[in-house]
């Protein structure tokens, strides 16, 4: 259960470690990459918001999909193909929040999980804020 929470924030945590790089981007691509990581903080917010109301956070997984596949055409050109696949990869791999949501409703851990979430969203968030300004 926790691999879903870990693996995103394990995600955005290797993409704040290459944020310098991001940054060197021109500035249409930084604007496109900002978008997408506000995109994929926006969902995760809304998908925590959704399973501590105690709902499934349902459509949100084929959110998530689409910016992992999305996301290494975003970053290849700055981290190299290989990289920018493999971390799309890790996002992909984490794409079961309503499966997550389903598996914590009951769960003492619940909150660790959630907390996990956020912090990835709030990452994500400004790293966007970092790149789209080049900081």
């Amino acid at each position: 259960m926790l691999d879903v929470a870990k693996n995103i924030l394990d995600v955005v945590k290797s993409l704040l470690g290459l944020s310098e790089q991001l940054k060197a981007a021109e500035r249409q691509r930084r604007a496109d990459m900002a978008d997408l990581f506000e995109k994929i903080s926006d969902c995760l917010a809304a998908t925590s918001g959704e399973i501590r109301a105690g709902g499934v956070p349902y459509g949100r997984c084929s959110m998530l999909v689409t910016y992992a596949q999305t996301l290494p055409g975003v970053i290849d050109r700055e981290v190299g193909r290989e990289r920018a696949k493999e971390l799309g990869d890790m996002l992909y791999s984490a794409y079961d929040v309503e499966g997550l949501a389903i598996r914590i409703a009951s769960s003492p851990d619940r909150e660790g999980y959630l907390a996990q979430i956020e912090e990835a969203s709030g990452k994500f968030r400004a790293l966007a804020d970092l790149i789209r300004v080049g900081l």
